[in-house]
């Protein structure tokens, strides 16, 4: 990731003869635009507001939710408590569609802010026109900080482009008449004249978009256990409704609002709404957490990903370092020659603007001390630059190109600071220079070290990932000995342990993968081939890219994360936006997403519970031809005070430690014991009457605090060990379950909002034993259940069950 600052200001150019081309005249443009042969790009935009609606509206659960809904309506149910499921569906979907519009709006906005315009050439004179205006063979006009819009021929000019976007390279490259332009590349120093030479589709940056659309989105394993869940839980729910509604008939003598109310209570209690309410309200307060750090989130599940994350894949440019060098020392040959005046009269004559170039004006300054006769620009290919003066000819760049044959001390000078992965420039003495080269007798002057500037904020962040056991690679398109020296100066472990994979085959960058921490000269298809490699070996992958070349491996990854002056297309495929550009946001978001996911699981616990229970108290009900026990409004307690304050509260609490375990067992592991203390609750309280309890009018009171009391059993033993915020919740949840005791029949409009007598109304001392002996029987039955669980290894045949059934989804 890499935070550009980059000029838009267009340099101004010969407007006599623009540069002596015409260009096209407004018939070839036109005949182009009527050959679809334009700039105009094809692109992916976000949901529209009728389909994010829609998504979140129309699923089967929800219209499920609907029909039950309606029938209680149709048979006139009075008791508000029987539409109190209503209200999760309604808040659920809100949330949902808030949050997507939410991030809809963030993404149109930061594509509306680059909205860039190119300067071509048409009838002779210039003007400016949006990029997806261009047409084929235009002639366009390039100065300082542009951005190329489709492939190019340089014409007339010479530039230095950046094509780290596209290649990982951060080094910049010359390029002369007749060179190639590459679309999503910078224009860093210099001004030319190029014609379009492939435009739209056709462009390089945008056939490796097309490759990204090739592979599939990974989910998170949240999403992906939920979903496997629900599929369970919708594959019994329908031919358990149909049973227990014609079981009910039977049994209550065709009584239709019973028998309506009875299988709405299945019906509703199997659907764990409240989980997906829980899911997506702890998500949305996270993201809208993470949000005051400048960090968006694209996708929900996102979170969950990164908080798993055990692999974090990193580019050097941008990311470990800020795309900027500095003079690290300089090491003088010959002391009768003044350094400074001589470099930074060389910086003056030859005015260029990359990188290198800065670090030198900031060390020597920029000053014309000494009178330039003739001068040589840099090239990729000389790599070098020269200038002539009164006093002599100098010349400055990499010491190999310079000198055939190095002095003993330039080449050990040069070798200690390579190693340390720093950059050398030998400025040196020559004889004479030509047209393009010097030549004659060269003496060394001076070898000047350049190095990247680390990142300070890095160095935490990667220090933080290492204490949290984080694998960091680094994958970058420059020199690996110069990344892995890099890497190690920002606390990489491992870092020693480089390759190069230029050249390589597909076969030999996996056998690489599994033996290297830092891989320099890679391709945005090998990049994408490590992350899969990791990914196979059982990681958890995070990808962090900005630019073109890197969409590949985003795509591949477990969660992509891009900044925002990151191009177009990163940004859109990546999950999470870094909006201030800042890497060291990194670690907040690892740590909002382990306590969200954590959190979740076992909140999660207390939904699956119901879900169970009700199951199985459907099944004991058909099995044994009797009445279902339950109404609707008979579980609002347990669903309001139990499961959906306590699960809010629980989601909320600090908790960053790491991910263990997969979604499904931690939340089988406890919502299974506990569905069976409330199946056994239960039945005993329906059943009471063989305990010598029968006491008219209060059954079904009986019944519900029996529900109840055993649900605090179940979250009570979850929430140990208790800390202060878990005992407090523990303290808050037992005042409002006694409080809903003794005014259970308060009317609201009239009905009452409960359908049950308070137990204080008929208070009855073997009612209040017969509770608490449950609640005393409860706790080690819950450890016996849980014991007899796990060491069956129910849990894990569960979970296998589960995920063989669904392995294709």
């Amino acid at each position: 990731m890499r935070s550009k600052k980059r000029k838009t200001a267009i340099a101004s150019l010969p407007e006599d003869n623009v540069m002596n081309h015409v260009g096209l005249t407004t018939e070839e443009v036109n005949d182009r635009i009527a050959h679809n042969k334009t700039n105009a790009v094809k692109r992916k935009t976000t949901k529209s507001y009728l389909r994010i609606f829609t998504d979140n509206v129309c699923t089967f659960f929800n219209l499920l939710g609907l029909a039950c809904f309606v029938a209680l309506v149709s048979v006139g149910e009075k008791h508000l408590s029987s539409y109190a499921f209503s209200f999760i569906y309604l808040a659920n979907i809100s949330i949902g569609i808030i949050q997507e519009i939410r991030a809809k709006r963030t993404i149109e906005r930061l594509t509306l802010l680059k909205a860039p315009v190119a300067t071509v050439v048409r009838n002779g004179r210039k003007m400016q026109i949006p990029v997806s205006s261009i047409v084929l063979d235009d002639v366009i006009c390039f100065s300082i900080g542009m951005q190329i819009p489709a492939d190019c021929v340089l014409l007339e000019g010479c530039i230095e482009t950046d094509e780290s976007l596209l290649t990982g390279e951060s080094v910049p490259i010359k390029k002369l008449e007749g060179d190639s332009l590459l679309s999503g590349s910078f224009v860093v120093s210099g001004n030319c004249v190029a014609r379009a030479e492939k435009v739209g589709e056709d462009c390089y940056a945008q056939t490796l978009s097309k490759k990204a659309k090739q592979y599939k989105r990974t989910h998170s394993s949240l999403l992906t256990s939920m979903s496997n869940i629900i599929k369970s839980v919708g594959f019994l729910l329908v031919p358990i409704a149909i049973l227990i509604a014609f079981e009910q008939s039977r049994v209550l003598g065709g009584d239709i609002p019973k028998t309506v109310s009875a299988t709405t209570s299945v019906i509703i209690g199997m659907i764990p709404a409240g989980m997906f309410f829980l899911m997506t309200l702890a998500l949305a307060v996270g993201i809208i957490k993470l949000g005051r750090y400048d960090t968006l989130i694209q996708d929900m599940y996102s979170l969950e990903s990164l908080a798993r994350v055990d692999t974090l894949c990193l580019d050097k440019t941008g990311t470990i370092t800020d795309g900027n060098m500095t003079v690290y020392s300089i090491y003088p040959f010959e002391n009768k020659i003044d350094v400074n005046v001589i470099v930074a009269s060389m910086q003056a004559a030859l005015n260029t603007d990359n990188p290198t170039s800065v670090a030198l004006t900031e060390y020597f300054k920029s000053e014309l001390i000494l009178h330039p006769k003739r001068t040589l620009a840099f090239s990729s290919l000389r790599k070098y630059s020269a200038v002539e003066f009164d006093d002599g000819t100098f010349v400055l760049g990499a010491p190999e190109f310079i000198m055939k044959d190095l002095p003993k001390a330039v080449s050990e000078a040069m070798l200690a600071h390579t190693q340390n992965g720093r950059r050398t420039l030998l400025l040196a003495r020559a004889h004479k220079l030509s047209e393009d080269c010097v030549s004659g007798s060269i003496k060394p002057v001076c070898l000047i070290a350049l190095e990247d500037n680390i990142r300070k904020e890095a160095i935490n962040t990667i220090k933080w990932f290492k204490e949290n056991d984080v694998r960091v690679i680094v994958i970058s398109g420059d020199d690996p000995l110069t990344v892995s020296k890099i890497a190690e100066r920002a606390g990489v472990d491992d870092s020693e342990n480089c390759i190069s994979l230029y050249g390589l085959t597909d076969e030999q960058v996996v056998k690489a993968a599994d033996s290297h921490t830092v891989f320099g000269r890679v391709s945005p298809e090998q990049k994408a081939l490590l992350i899969k490699c990791f990914k196979e070996a059982g990681k958890t992958v995070a990808m962090t890219g900005d630019g073109v070349n890197d969409i590949l491996a985003m795509k591949q990854a477990d969660c992509a994360i891009s900044v925002a002056s990151g191009s177009a297309a990163a940004k859109s495929l990546a999950h999470i936006v870094l909006l201030d550009n800042n890497f060291d946001s990194m670690p907040k978001v690892v740590k909002e997403g382990r306590r969200v996911i954590n959190n979740i699981q076992q909140s999660s616990s207390l939904y699956l519970m119901k879900t169970l229970f009700t199951i199985v108290m459907a099944v004991v009900s058909i099995a044994t031809w009797s009445q279902y026990p339950l109404t609707t409004g008979m579980m609002l307690p347990l669903e309001f005070f139990i499961i959906g304050l306590s699960s809010f509260f629980l989601s909320l609490q600090p908790n960053d430690s790491r991910v263990q375990g997969s979604f499904i067992s931690q939340v089988l592991s406890n919502s299974v014991p506990a569905a069976l203390i409330l199946v056994l609750n239960t039945v005993l309280a329906k059943y009471c009457y063989a305990f010598g309890l029968n006491i008219p009018g209060i059954h079904d009171s009986i019944i519900v605090f029996a529900l109840v009391f055993g649900g605090w059993v179940c979250l009570l033993l979850m929430c140990l060990p208790l800390n202060n915020y878990r005992f407090n919740l523990i303290a808050a949840i037992t005042v409002l379950v006694v409080l809903c005791i003794n005014f259970a029949d308060v009317k609201v409009f009239g009905s009452p909002i409960f359908s049950f007598p308070r137990l204080s109304a008929v208070a009855d001392w073997q009612a209040l034993v017969f509770l608490m002996l449950l609640v005393a029987i409860d706790i080690p039955i819950f450890y016996g259940f849980d014991v007899l669980f796990k060491k069956l290894g129910l849990k894990v045949g569960l979970e296998k069950s589960i995920k063989k059934r669904f392995k294709n989804e």
